[in-house]
């Protein structure tokens, strides 16, 4: 599933995580942490609603049995540091940090151009019932 919006329209992201969350679940097997799958969402889109104005791509897809998040913003992009533990009194940086701790994998990369992809592994994997041979 795909969904594009404009990262200052705080309606239609709540909409997107929404339905984004009523699809795992339709999918998910029990064991799966769909609040998670929401903190990650949620920490993902407020990044780029914080650091990169503008249209925000979201899909989400299985490999491996296990949900994949993807975002993609057209920004100035950055180049992530990784997950270490930010600066408990500063005012930003515990978005990714929080997403990489609740997510399987998480990697962030500067796109060719302009824009930032983030891509999570979900902890939320595959009901048995709807995988293929």
């Amino acid at each position: 599933m795909k969904w594009r919006f404009e990262s200052a329209d705080a309606t239609r992201a709540y909409h997107v995580r929404r339905d984004l969350l009523a699809y795992l679940a339709t999918y998910a097997s029990d064991d799966s942490d769909l609040a998670a799958a929401g903190v990650i969402f949620g920490e993902l889109v407020g990044n780029v609603v914080r650091h990169a104005p503008g249209p925000i791509a979201v899909d989400i897809r299985w490999e491996g049995g296990f949900a994949v998040l993807r975002v993609r913003d057209d920004g100035p992009g950055f180049d992530w540091r990784g997950a270490t533990l930010p600066d408990t009194m500063a005012e930003s940086g515990r978005g990714l940090f929080i997403a990489f701790a609740v997510a399987r994998d998480l990697s962030v990369r500067r796109l060719p151009g302009r824009g930032t992809e983030a891509i999570a592994q979900l902890p939320v994997l595959l009901n048995p019932e709807f995988q293929t041979a």
